[in-house]
């Protein structure tokens, strides 16, 4: 990897450090953040619910809360048509408990996300017509919904939209639409992830009510929705996850109770904790099946019904990373035959019968292995749905664009997008067109230094410097996330006092001398390294630090994020 070592200016670091009282390292951290302002590096280290926006800055938002009002006056059924990844499935919950908390019948309707895919079905509005709704609220999804819309106004239902998705170059006519994104809409964040924007609807409703105390309430779920979603980690979401992951350290909710138990997690709730133990299982259910129990672990009040359905949420992403596994495992053999066809500067790989459930993780660790744009195809019979990632600074929905006429549907975000094959371009010479297509538009945007991982370095320290309490006073700046990244420091000539060891099979161990002490430093997934470092060698590190807890012992832990040999 290219290491971009950042640097800032001596005299801005000493005014910050003085004016906040805060060290030297905190202060470049902060401007290198894009907070060398006092006032506006004060409010980011401390985020308080008072400097959450005013709802009504939102688009369409006064149209909303009328609407829903009205619906709570005349005693109207709500329709929530929710999505089926964690975003999705968090917004569902908090929208349906705050409907019911004002005293309004919510129901909800989840898609399966194996049989009818990503977004608005028209089928799915007629029926809800037919069984009385006259109000139907889409959540992460709809933003592109043209026909969808047209057929509920032709129905005469009201169709609202809540969303963060890229919106196309008009919307549709729905009745009302709330995203941040719209070129109309002047709300001051544009970060919030789909849940994040149906807390801001539950913040006007409350306050309409005059139960603005019960918000803080809901921040828990929707902590869980922005961590899962990848969005940035500032403003608004980071004022949200920060009081979330406060509230998670003693949730009263039997199902969320139930899911950190099952999780292993402990008290302390971390944002690792949420990304990777809580958001995983949450997302097994749909990706393996599963349908509305993973909402309606929420609403249960018996524990043990709970425990139970989190038990099988436990299986179900054990079964996952089995059919992740074996996916990676053929594409890997893929490469050993063929390396040439992975230069690609886009990279489409399609496999039959590929569990179409976790084709987006498979498509984030070809990223990660690769380091350019993937779309991993799942192809069944005349069916072929699609799962892309991107790398920073290529946009992969615009992309799509490009070739939209070869796709039945799709939808997303610049770095994520998923779709749906036109039934026509399934075959291998049509997905060979596909291809084709994005690496000749991929090429036109992309330089080959682009497709060379680069590193953002932090900031350079001595060995002697690497400690537990440094690791204490970078927590100043948690929780860290998507726009404020774990810092990656560096440090020349480690000396290496212990190992390598590889663990599990595929992971790489290290110890190292730091301030004096040996510390346990990992390398995931680089384990076929082993061979080339030995004890008493020196490496230069490019690390992250974190804590490790164990038999009641707190110590400090390095990522490794990149080692060059001498």
């Amino acid at each position: 990897m290219r290491w971009n070592i950042r640097s800032s200016h001596p005299e801005q670091i000493q005014l910050l450090s003085s004016q906040l009282k805060v060290s030297p390292l905190i202060a470049h951290l902060l401007i290198q953040r894009g907070f060398a302002d006092p006032e506006q590096a004060w409010k980011f280290l401390n985020p308080r619910l008072e400097e959450l926006h005013d709802p009504y800055l939102m688009k369409d938002m006064d149209g909303v809360v009328e609407r829903v009002m009205q619906a709570r006056d005349q005693g109207e059924k709500i329709l929530i048509y929710g999505d089926y990844d964690v975003d999705g499935i968090t917004s569902t919950v908090v929208l349906k408990r705050a409907l019911e908390m004002l005293g309004m019948s919510a129901d909800f309707y989840l898609p399966w996300r194996l049989k009818e895919g990503y977004g608005v079905k028209t089928d799915v509005l007629r029926k809800a017509y037919a069984d009385g709704y006259r109000l139907v609220i889409t959540l992460d999804s709809g933003i592109r919904a043209f026909e969808e819309a047209d057929v509920a106004r032709e129905l005469g239902l009201h169709f609202i939209v809540i969303d963060h998705h890229l919106p196309d170059r008009s919307l549709p006519s729905a009745y009302a639409i709330l995203n941040p994104h719209r070129q109309d809409c002047n709300y001051p964040d544009k970060n919030l992830a789909a849940v994040g924007v149906v807390f801001k609807l539950v913040q006007a409703l409350l306050g309409k009510v005059g139960r603005e105390s019960v918000l803080r309430y809901f921040l828990k779920l929707v902590a869980i929705g922005t961590v899962a979603d990848v969005v940035p980690l500032i403003g608004e979401n980071r004022i949200i996850v920060r009081y979330g992951l406060e509230g998670l350290a003693d949730p009263r909710n039997p199902g969320l109770r139930a899911l950190l138990s099952g999780a292993g997690v402990s008290r302390e709730v971390s944002l690792f904790d949420v990304a990777f133990k809580l958001a995983p299982r949450i997302n097994a259910v749909t990706r393996m099946g599963g349908h509305h129990e993973v909402v309606d672990l929420f609403f249960l009040d018996d524990h043990s019904d709970a425990r139970k359905i989190v038990q099988e949420m436990n299986t179900k992403n054990s079964l996952r990373q089995q059919e992740e596994r074996g996916i990676l495992a053929e594409i890997e053999e893929r490469f050993r035959q063929d390396p040439d066809s992975f230069k690609k500067k886009f990279l489409v790989v399609a496999g039959r019968h590929w569990h179409r459930g976790v084709i987006g993780i498979v498509a984030s660790r070809l990223v990660e292995r690769f380091y350019r744009p993937v779309l991993v195809l799942s192809i069944e019979d005349s069916f072929c749905q699609g799962s892309g990632r991107s790398i920073p600074g290529f946009n992969l929905l615009e992309a799509f664009d490009h070739c939209h006429e070869l796709f039945a549907q799709y939808g997303g975000h610049a770095q994520a997008v998923g779709c749906t094959l036109d039934e026509r371009f399934c075959e291998s010479q049509k997905i060979n067109e596909l291809a084709h297509r994005l690496e000749a538009y991929t090429a036109s945007k992309l330089s080959p230094e682009e497709l060379i991982p680069s590193l953002r370095i932090e900031s350079c320290l001595s060995p002697d410097e690497i400690s537990f309490s440094l690791y204490e006073e970078i927590q100043q700046l948690a929780p860290f996330g998507t726009r404020n990244p774990v810092p990656v420091f560096a440090s020349k000539e480690v000396n290496v006092v212990g190992g390598p060891w590889v663990l599990k099979g595929r992971h790489l161990k290290l110890q190292v001398r730091c301030d004096g002490s040996r510390v346990d430093a990992i390398w995931w997934r680089k384990g076929a390294l082993a061979d080339t470092i030995s004890a008493g060698s020196r490496v230069d590190l490019a690390y992250t630090m974190s804590r490790d807890s164990y038999l009641g012992e707190e110590k400090l832990l390095l990522t490794i994020r990149d080692l060059h040999l001498p």
